[in-house]
């Protein structure tokens, strides 16, 4: 990875090192703003069409003023890419609040895509499964992929008191989404069971369940009592980064027998299948 990463903003690739914003954005005073991430391989964005529709659902729900299309978009994530010259990566999009005078309304958006090392998932967890602790939040505008985390970076301390990897959203009844993954459980009967209601839509979410049925297992997105975490089999979080990774223990209870399914271990598998499918296409 080169020490200086080109980006693009507002219409320009430049170092990142030059590229700057005016304070009175309302990302830096309100927190205000969306962004979507993906991961790249071999110069080419995974499943970028789910990703730039998401972006774009999310500023229609919000009614942001981009001065960009979603062909621009496209465009512009290509252009990066092969300025970087690095073959594999992690894109970020983010569409701020723009310059506000009065530091509270909404103006023309600022948009500008970051490049960074393709991530990964630690080998210990990779291999053998996360550690989740239950916490009770509901995120504002949970179908939005707001640049708000503060509730999950505030936990930081917090995992590390748990010996936790990972925080489980709820809100007190439902179970909701970790803080950059969806979550899924399997039941006693092989079902993959999981929220649908104020979570994110996550884009390896959808690709996975869809896995899950062509794979003959039945799928129910639908709201999931906490109390359900009893009697699960498996359990699993999603997310471009985690795929479909493994949870074996919930607040110290292991999940099952405390190792990773057979059947979140098929999922795996069948996600990495597709990924590869499309980017031979």
């Amino acid at each position: 990875m080169k020490n200086s990463m080109k980006c693009y903003l507002n219409g320009s690739i430049l170092p990142a090192s030059e590229a700057n914003l005016q304070l009175n954005d309302l990302a830096l005073l309100r927190g205000y703003g969306i962004f979507d991430y993906f991961v790249f391989q071999r110069f080419q964005p995974r499943f970028l069409t789910d990703y730039i529709d998401r972006f774009f659902g999310a500023i229609d729900y919000l009614g942001l003023d981009c001065p960009y299309s979603r062909d621009e978009v496209r465009q512009a994530i290509h252009q990066l890419i092969a300025a970087n010259e690095v073959p594999d990566g992690g894109i970020r999009l983010v569409l701020t609040g723009g310059y506000s005078n009065n530091g509270f309304a909404p103006t023309t958006c600022n948009f500008f895509i970051l490049q960074s090392p393709f991530p990964k998932v630690p080998d210990h967890i990779q291999n053998n499964g996360g550690r989740v602790a239950l916490y009770q939040h509901q995120r504002e505008i949970p179908n939005v992929k707001s640049i708000n985390y503060m509730t999950g970076i505030y936990l930081l301390p917090w995992l590390k008191e748990q010996g936790a990897d990972y925080p489980l959203y709820h809100d007190g009844t439902y179970l909701r989404e970790s803080d950059r993954s969806n979550f899924c459980l399997i039941d006693k009967e092989g079902t993959v069971i999981t929220p649908k209601d104020k979570v994110l839509m996550g884009i390896t979410r959808k690709k996975v369940l869809e896995v899950a049925r062509d794979l003959g297992m039945l799928v129910e997105e639908r709201e999931v009592l906490v109390g359900e975490l009893d009697t699960a089999v498996e359990v699993f979080f999603t997310s471009s980064i985690k795929g479909a990774l493994p949870i074996v223990s919930i607040d110290g209870k292991a999940v099952g027998n405390g190792k990773p399914g057979p059947k979140t271990q098929a999922l795996s598998e069948a996600y990495t299948a597709l990924i590869s499918a499309e980017q031979v296409q």
